[in-house]
């Protein structure tokens, strides 16, 4: 992993994420987390706008040009980052995925598929029996216009 030296937002953000309360270095400590932001890297970065401002209708937090960060749930967001800024580069594999869970899992197939967004795994049918050791959940995989994968499921039963 090659990690980009500079005034990155991103390391700022992740250093004071993880840092401890200062305390006895014995004693076992509670620490919490706050929130997640996972964040995708794009070589053009206003290609994404339209998909997760207009499709998903995320709310925008933070625009400082070479990111912006959308808010999927009160704790978690997604941030998109310009290539050549950041803590990584543009990876041809996209080794990450956006997991949304949803009751509306139905609801938003049927919005993603109606604007023509490249499904990679499509819903099963309403009571369709999951394969044996499969997740229990029921959902779907579709690429957002930079190549990452985002997941849409319901649970099945609650972990």
């Amino acid at each position: 992993m090659r990690i980009r030296r500079g005034n990155s937002l991103a390391v700022v953000a992740l250093m004071l994420t993880i840092l401890l309360p200062a305390g006895n270095a014995g004693a076992q400590q509670t620490v919490s987390m706050d929130e997640t932001i996972i964040f995708f890297y794009y070589e053009d970065l206003e290609a994404q706008v339209p998909f997760y401002e207009g499709l998903l209708e995320l709310k925008k937090t933070m625009d400082e040009g070479w990111v912006k960060i959308y808010r999927i749930t009160a704790t978690s967001s997604v941030g998109l980052v310009l290539q050549g800024r950041g803590v990584h580069d543009v990876s041809d594999d996209k080794p990450a995925m956006l997991s949304i869970v949803t009751n509306d899992v139905d609801a938003w197939y049927e919005r993603l598929v109606a604007a023509n967004v490249r499904v990679l795994s499509e819903l099963p049918a309403p009571g369709s029996d999951a394969e044996p050791g499969s997740a229990p959940v029921r959902g779907f995989i579709v690429e957002d216009p930079g190549g990452y994968t985002i997941e849409f499921f319901s649970w099945q039963k609650i972990p």
